[in-house]
């Protein structure tokens, strides 16, 4: 059975092969699991049993991973062009795609920009947030936009660009997004009170979404959560694990199928309707290698 080694003294109950944590995190509604089941384990939701997934895994015809890429198997940067995989990532996503996992993106970045950036070829990739689909093959399609949605992106991007923050702006199909890691307090709050006073503005057919470091306007219709459910519908006879790090990809999580295992990867627990907390890069090194042990 595979394990995932654990940086504290006490070991883990053998149900659950993760290190221990003494918190117990709620869940997104509010409510917590009983004290019993939730003291002293890392695991969101204890209904879910790691070791478990691990048996139906190595069971499975075919297993899907799916992965956001920043701050999840790439650190946070102030300048997102330096976003590179953490150390040690690489080999172990080019041994599982060898081994037979198949292996698929959902990110919010632009498809062919994170397709440049990966060591894998004949990968499934949904960027801007489920906007855009490209194809194992290398094929790109876009979500048709309204003239009214293309038309206020268009003008907001300009906007911001006029007040002084075109470094802080980044334009993709379908979405508008600001970044304010690399601004100081008085660069962040103006960013903030431009995005909160462009928000009151949005037409129907368009959102406001916060995000780790930043505020995005995107169309409705399509997020992270379409873009599992289109992958479920692919490969319905697949196991699949979602892994992810942000707000964004709670719908991600919500769409996963029953059997699914969702993760959170990030250093500090928030609640989130994920099953398993991951602390990168060293636990999320650690599952990705327990994948591998498990699938042989």
């Amino acid at each position: 059975m595979p394990r995932l080694s654990g940086h504290n003294a006490t070991p883990p109950p053998q149900s659950l092969p993760i290190d221990v944590y003494r918190r117990c995190i709620p869940a997104m509604d509010g409510t917590r699991s009983d004290d019993r089941a939730c003291d002293d384990v890392k695991l969101l939701n204890p209904t879910r049993p790691l070791e478990r997934f691990w048996e139906r895994l190595a069971a499975a015809r075919e297993r899907l991973l799916i992965l956001d890429y920043d701050g999840t198997l790439a650190p946070f940067t102030a300048h997102r062009d330096d976003a590179t995989l953490y150390p040690g990532v690489a080999p172990l996503l080019l041994d599982l795609q060898r081994q037979g996992t198949r292996i698929a993106f959902v990110t919010g970045r632009p498809a062919e920009e994170l397709a440049r950036r990966l060591p894998l070829s004949a990968v499934e990739i949904f960027g801007a947030h489920g906007q855009e689909y490209r194809a194992a093959s290398g094929t790109l399609t876009r979500t048709p936009l309204t003239l009214q949605a293309g038309t206020w992106l268009h003008e907001a991007a300009e906007r911001i660009a006029a007040h002084g923050f075109e470094r802080a702006l980044e334009r993709k199909h379908g979405t508008v997004a600001i970044h304010w890691r690399r601004e100081d307090q008085d660069g962040q709050a103006r960013l903030a009170a431009l995005a909160s006073e462009l928000a009151q503005e949005l037409p129907g057919d368009l959102q406001g979404l916060a995000f780790d470091g930043g505020y995005e306007f995107r169309a409705r219709g399509r997020d992270k959560g379409t873009a599992i459910a289109e992958l479920s519908a692919r490969h319905p006879q697949a196991l699949m694990a979602y892994l992810g790090d942000d707000l964004t990809d709670e719908d991600a999580f919500a769409a996963l199928p029953q059997d699914g295992l969702a993760v959170l990867v990030r250093a500090e627990p928030r609640p989130s309707r994920a099953h398993l907390w991951l602390r990168p890069p060293d636990e999320l090194r650690e599952f990705l290698g327990a994948w591998i042990t498990a699938a042989q």
